[in-house]
């Protein structure tokens, strides 16, 4: 509001007034002059003196507070009060009088204080109706600094449409130094701009941390549940509360979230590392893969304590949602999960994280002399071996030769092996999943959008818009599928890949032409026929160096009559992608079709039914709002537009916004303090207005401990209690070392460059170590003998390596993944992490 002088009596301001001592603001190209406050000037309310008064110290360059004033009886009746929150916090406006003092007035109490004793003070009282100065004291014994008003923490505020704005980019993932500076670009400057980056924080702070106290966090989680069930029946959710009626347990999944359960609920993961609130509650999602291959989320849980007892509510209520219970899970190696999962879902395959295996090798073998050996041998006992019993002999192996026998990390392994090892699990599906790196990667997802400082109500929010995210980018590989098929080379000599192109997804029919381009590295050697089962020999050569080029034999099936297809290397079985052994076989027994099991729907194409349900991911009343402010700015932008055409048209959009501000006025309520209105102020612009009656950085009514203070006691003894803060409790923060001897194992940035003196020592290592296995021996001998035979018919050339010759070549092929081989040779291969 502008002030207005309403005293006839008092003469004319403007005459004997310096011009240096005046005021201006422009308000549509005029020039408009305000004078400093002097004895008898009169408002209409003290608020308009309040707000004067400290528009002329923002000019001056200095700063004022109040320093007494006086409630008015009929606000101390209502129970306002200097100390109230809220709606009884006193206003200016209410207030019979108001004394303000410059800030470095008063009496230097210690070293470092800025005060000065300044005597400048402003005293007003209300007296008929209006407020009027009665004595006026403008003068100052320090220097002012009308530059640097803007710095002043009594003129440092954020306007309603900035913060707006500001949250909406805070909601969106925006960090608060790049929101801070969208905003200080749009300003034009440091100088244009009434708040600092510090400001900024503390604002979104208080915003998020208002969601604690504005039902309680509990009681709102339940509200919203509520709310979300009445808008969608299919909506499932359950909080669990102790004998207290404390939160303890919350498991929720939207009816988007179970349709896609129905379709890829076969596979989950399962991880709780991720702490996402001011509580310190584990998040929990159940993760699984789609058809193109990207994670998602069927369902999601906040668990108060990590133990067998949670688990196991958080499973019951996961049976209950989605009806069924998925065929395998995967989890790492907690107790309490394992016991969990025995209980409520039995006979289900549970699988341990193969990567926290090899970690927890590393942090109990790390120390040993011989652990560079031993991380060498169990890496190849893992992955290269991929038969039980040949497994079981290396492992063996590993144990007796370096005295691991005894009660330890090796014996636990292998006792807990049908749970982990890759050779009990490869001949079962698990999607190509070996890891809970999916369950980890969605929790890196989340963490760019939800702050650890917020409640629980206001991350239930910001799930939802992950979700939302998620939804979209589903819908875009949809339409990426169909409208921008994928730029492979299909070759249709192959009869996989030429019936497969037009079902599967891109991304899964990638993984099929790079086991199509296997296919130059691979031959089929019949070896013997029962029946209509004939029986292939597989030989693949990795592609690497020449002088190390090493080969690996597979045993492949071929019922042709019947259309069974099998091949040692249980590709398909753990993926759902045929392998190039049986491609290869395929082409020999002249194929004519594939076998309808091996063309899996879950990596097809096609629409299915949850794509078109509709999930309302955000309150219906927000969405309400949002809708209105849409469709506000669609009309604002469409007329200023215009506007800007020519001068015909700015003149006419101005005349009808003076028209319709002053209407509008009159409907909400907005007292006038003039004919016209505010002519004094360019009422559109919120840096042109005075910065006081603005958003404060820390109002009162979102203080945490004046709402502690003031909350009302609980009646209703059915309310879920909010749980206490849990911060530095539950699991413990360490640092995950590197399985693999330190940084050899972890950022590629930091991966360690193996020799080829290395390289070759390590197979030495190996063929020695497992030399002794009979079926290991026989496959070594068998692609030597391949090998040797290759050797013969390639010509010798100059570039051949010197070690060729005199050095047999290793039948070993070394997988850095539980799944398919690679063709981008490494020669630290057999060291690359998971």
């Amino acid at each position: 509001m502008a002030w207005v002088d309403l005293n006839e009596s008092v003469p004319d301001l403007n005459e004997n007034v310096p011009e240096s001592s005046q005021y201006r603001l422009i308000t549509d190209g005029q020039e408009v002059i305000v004078n400093p406050p002097s004895v008898g000037m009169c408002f209409t309310t003290g608020h308009e003196f309040f707000e004067f008064c400290q528009l002329y110290a923002f000019k001056e360059g200095f700063e004022m507070f109040i320093k007494s004033n006086k409630l008015k009886k009929e606000y101390k009746e209502k129970g306002v009060s200097k100390s109230g929150v809220g709606k009884y916090e006193a206003k200016p406006h209410m207030m019979e009088l108001i004394r303000l003092k410059c800030k470095k007035g008063g009496v230097k109490k210690g070293v470092g204080s800025n005060v000065t004793g300044c005597k400048m003070n402003i005293y007003g009282v209300s007296r008929d109706g209006l407020f009027t100065i009665l004595t006026c004291d403008l003068q100052h014994n320090h220097p002012l600094n009308p530059d640097c008003s803007r710095l002043m923490v009594n003129y440092r505020c954020i306007d309603g449409t900035t913060f707006k704005r500001a949250m909406i980019n805070d909601m969106g993932g925006v960090s608060i130094s790049k929101n801070f500076g969208t905003h200080l670009i749009e300003k034009g400057g440091y100088e244009n701009i009434t708040f600092n980056n510090r400001d900024l924080r503390n604002a979104i702070n208080v915003e998020r941390r208002s969601s604690r106290f504005s039902a309680a966090d509990a009681a709102g989680l339940d509200a919203y549940f509520k709310a979300q069930r009445d808008l969608h029946p299919e909506f499932y959710s359950s909080i669990q509360v102790d004998d207290d009626g404390v939160f303890t347990n919350a498991f929720w999944s939207d009816a988007r979230s179970r349709g896609t359960c129905k379709y890829f609920g076969d596979v989950i993961t399962f991880d709780t590392t991720f702490a996402c609130n001011r509580y310190r509650i584990p998040f929990a999602p159940f993760i699984g893969v789609n058809h193109h291959g990207k994670s998602i989320i069927f369902a999601a849980a906040l668990i108060s304590h990590e133990n067998t007892p949670s688990f196991v509510w958080v499973f019951e209520e996961f049976l209950k949602c989605m009806g069924k219970a998925p065929l395998g899970i995967l989890t790492d190696q907690d107790k309490a999960i394992c016991r969990a999962i025995e209980l409520v879902f039995p006979g289900v395959r549970h699988r341990l994280c193969l990567w926290h295996m090899l970690q927890n090798a590393s942090k109990n073998l790390g120390s040993l002399s011989d652990w560079k050996k031993i991380d060498t041998l169990i890496r190849t006992a893992i992955h290269d071996l991929i038969d039980p019993d040949e497994f079981d002999e290396a492992w063996c192996h590993v144990m007796d030769e370096y005295g691991l026998r005894g009660p330890g990390w090796m014996k636990d392994a292998y006792d807990n092996r049908r749970q982990w090892a890759p050779a009990y699990n490869r001949g079962k599906f698990w999607a190509g999943m070996s890891s809970t790196q999916r369950s980890e990667g969605m929790n890196r997802f989340f963490k760019t959008h939800v702050n650890l400082d917020c409640g629980l109500v206001l991350f239930i929010h910001n799930y939802e818009y992950c979700m939302r995210i998620k939804a979209e980018e589903e819908k875009q590989d949809n339409f990426d599928n169909i409208d921008k098929p994928a730029k492979i080379d299909v070759d249709k000599s192959v009869l996989v890949e030429y019936v497969l192109v037009k079902t599967y997804t891109s991304e899964k029919f990638a993984e099929v032409v790079k086991e199509r381009r296997g296919l130059t590295h691979t031959n089929v050697t019949k070896t013997s026929c029962h029946g209509s089962v004939v029986l292939y020999r597989a030989d693949e050569k990795l592609t690497s160096p020449f002088w190390r080029k090493r080969f690996k034999s597979y045993d492949v099936r071929v019922d042709k009559e019947n259309g069974d297809l099998h091949c040692s290397c249980n590709l398909f079985e753990f993926t759902g992608i045929l392998c190039r052994h049986i491609m290869r076989a395929m082409d020999v027994e002249d194929f004519q079709f594939v076998p309808e099991k091996y063309i899996l729907q879950r990596w097809m194409k096609c629409v299915r039914s949850y794509e078109s349900i509709r999930v309302s991911y955000f309150d219906p009343l927000e969405s309400i709002r949002l809708g209105k402010a849409k469709e506000l700015s669609q009309r604002h932008n469409y007329l200023s537009e215009l506007a800007m055409r020519n001068d015909d048209a700015l003149r006419l959009y101005k005349e009808a916004m003076d028209v319709v501000r002053l209407k509008m006025e009159d409907v909400v309520g907005i007292r006038k303090t003039g004919e016209k209105g505010d002519d004094l102020i360019c009422w559109w612009d919120p840096d042109a207005r005075n910065v006081f009656g603005r958003r404060r950085l820390r109002p009162r009514e979102f203080g945490e401990r004046a709402r502690l203070r003031d909350v009302e006691p609980v009646v209703d003894e059915n309310r879920i209690k909010t749980p206490v803060d849990k911060r530095h409790t539950g699991r413990a923060k360490t640092k995950r070392n590197a399985p693999f001897g330190g940084k050899a194992g972890g950022n590629s940035k930091n991966k360690k460059v193996v020799t080829e003196e290395e390289v070759i020592a390590n197979e030495e290592l190996i063929c020695n170590a497992f030399g002794n296995l009979p079926s290991y021996r026989a496959r070594q001998q068998h692609a030597n003998h391949v090998g040797g035979t290759y050797a013969e018919n390639v010509p010798q050339s100059s570039n051949v390596h010197p070690s060729q010759s005199s050095q047999a070549h290793p039948s070993q092929l070394h997988l850095s993944q539980d799944c398919s081989q690679s063709f981008e040779f490494d020669i630290n291969d057999w060291r690359t992490r998971l």
